[in-house]
């Protein structure tokens, strides 16, 4: 089981009350951020209903000027009226009678103000009104006329009269030279309508609205007071610029006040109450830029504090609710979760020390095999570090010194190559673990006994083992290892069984080596007619009464 689970469940019973301070502290965190994504989503549904209003509102009143009715009957007369043709090419002469005739019908159908014909040169040559004469003045640098001389069928809102002024729609489309569109343009057809019924249209969507010019003027709006205010300050020259359009606004220099709010802002405060800002653009053909349709409205003031307060709370009594029993699980949960690691670890070493087991049997074999000491050594260290953390190794024999006296020999080592041929019976760590027979383990091991070493630097072990290989209460030799994990007291247990099988091939591989000896001095008397050995005087060394072997009650230093 993961150790860091255990540490925090049982962090969370030992610091229970901590907990549940936290658990009502972050219960009431939870609550207000309930109430903060609840009113964004109140806000954010609202901001799409109020953006679906102005989108429809907007597409509706594109579509009633640049494809309605009037829009549509000005485009037919400058495709198919021969007469309107023959008056720009000059043809007619200006105000034609018989051309005016076929046009006042249509004006007084259309309930227009007026209607304007200009020829190829953007000057007036016939004019369908009870308005002020203009027949002869130029138009050639309106924006009405360039588009649709141009070929693209346009609306341009003008502003006209005194203050308030009269505002008005110019329906403004093409004259073909053929009963065709897309041809040669030879002229221009203007029809004017009223366009004060804006603001009773705006009033009827149930909201603050407004319809902003491209430069920024209210031209109409649900409250009068908004009519030809600016959104933005503007700089003299621009003001200039929109005389031609809005005239009376501008009179003499004259900046018009600006807005009470920024309708460029997505939330602003109006009548001190916080508003939500949408904008839809309207399909108008302007060279300024697109005309804005921007509608305001606030959210229910008492019922989003009500909704707010409502979610805020149910959320806190579910997550303080949800946290304690958390909390009073978290005993129950430790409990189990402990049993079952437990379990999981006692079952893993079984697994580990059945394997072990079975590789322990490989072993035997192999060093039943090996015929000599390096051998030997080499099976048992490439086995043990392969299933065990073990980083360095020695093993040590019993053999006689020239005094005949016993001391342990290196046999073999693992990982290193300071190790020292010979240790005396009692000397150092090494030589006490003969003395005493018994198996040493160390887990803090002090400088200058053990130095794993690679490539990349040098650290000493975390565990040191010395491990006596014993048969038949004969001390055969010792086991040194030492490893950069501190349980040593597991890699005992795991060699436990190890042992003696070890000693046993061990006991076999120094007898055979002192026969050998023996072998050879006899072999070296004969051959100078030498007295002959006595073999069995030399086999008991040291009280010992098999070969290689050291008595342990006979051992020097041992009693």
């Amino acid at each position: 089981m993961n150790r860091f689970k255990l540490d925090l469940l049982q962090g969370l019973l030992l610091y229970a009350p901590v907990y549940r301070v936290l658990a009502v502290a972050l219960s009431l965190l939870m609550g207000v951020l309930t109430a903060s994504l609840y009113q964004r989503s109140d806000e954010a549904e609202l901001s799409h209903l109020l953006g679906t209003l102005a989108q429809r509102y907007a597409v509706q009143l594109s579509e009633e000027v640049l494809r309605g009715r009037a829009m549509g009957a000005t485009a037919m007369l400058g495709i198919n009226e021969p007469a309107l043709k023959a008056l720009v090419q000059g043809q007619l002469a200006p105000d034609a009678p018989q051309l005016l005739e076929r046009l006042e019908p249509v004006r007084q159908a259309l309930d227009a103000e007026s209607i304007l014909v200009m020829d190829a040169a953007g000057r007036v040559v016939a004019q369908v009104s009870d308005q002020p004469e203009v027949t002869g003045l130029q138009r050639q640098d309106m924006p009405y006329w360039q588009l649709a001389f141009a070929g693209q069928e346009n609306v341009y809102p003008v502003a006209e009269g005194e203050l308030p002024p009269r505002r008005s729609f110019l329906l403004a489309a093409p004259i073909y030279a053929q009963a065709q569109r897309g041809g040669l343009v030879i002229g221009v057809l203007a029809l004017k309508l009223s366009a004060e019924s804006l603001d009773t249209s705006l009033r009827r969507l149930g909201e603050h609205a407004l319809l902003l010019s491209p430069q920024g003027l209210v031209y109409a709006s649900s409250d009068d007071e908004w009519n030809f205010r600016l959104a933005r300050d503007m700089a003299p020259e621009q003001l200039s610029g929109l005389a031609s359009q809005f005239g009376p606004a501008f009179a003499a220099g004259a900046q018009p006040p600006r807005l009470p709010f920024d309708p460029a802002q997505d939330t602003v405060e109006l009548l001190g109450l916080r508003h939500l800002r949408v904008r839809a653009s309207l399909q108008w053909p302007d060279a300024a830029g697109r005309w804005q349709l921007v509608l305001l409205a606030s959210p229910s003031h008492q019922g989003a504090l009500l909704g707010r307060t409502l979610a805020g709370v149910t959320s806190a009594l579910l997550a303080l609710t949800l946290l304690l029993l958390l909390l009073r699980a978290a005993h129950n949960q430790l409990a189990s979760r402990i049993a079952l690691a437990h379990s999981e670890a006692a079952s893993r070493e079984l697994m580990q020390l059945a394997q072990f087991k079975q590789r322990q049997s490989e072993l035997s074999l192999q060093l039943q095999h090996a015929r000599e000491l390096p051998a030997l050594t080499q099976a048992l260290f490439a086995e043990i570090g392969r299933y065990l953390p073990v980083h360095q190794g020695c093993l040590y024999c019993v053999e006689p010194d020239p005094a005949g006296q016993p001391e342990l020999h290196l046999a073999g080592s693992y990982a290193t190559a300071s190790a020292p041929e010979r240790v005396t019976i009692g000397d150092g760590l090494l030589g006490q673990c003969a003395r005493e027979r018994r198996s040493l383990t160390f887990s803090e091991v002090p400088a200058g006994f053990w130095t794993l070493e690679s490539g990349l630097g040098q650290a000493l072990p975390r565990a040191l083992l010395l491990l006596p290989i014993m048969r038949n209460e004969l001390l055969i030799g010792v086991l040194e290892l030492a490893s950069m994990e501190p349980d040593g007291d597991r890699i005992e247990a795991m060699l436990e069984g190890l042992l003696p099988v070890l000693a046993t091939n061990l006991e076999v591989l120094l007898a055979e080596r002192r026969l050998e000896r023996l072998l050879a001095e006899a072999r070296a008397q004969a051959r100078t007619d030498q007295a002959p050995v006595d073999g069995r005087a030399d086999l008991d060394y040291a009280g010992a009464s098999k070969p290689g072997a050291v008595a342990v009650c006979q051992a020097p230093g041992i009693e």
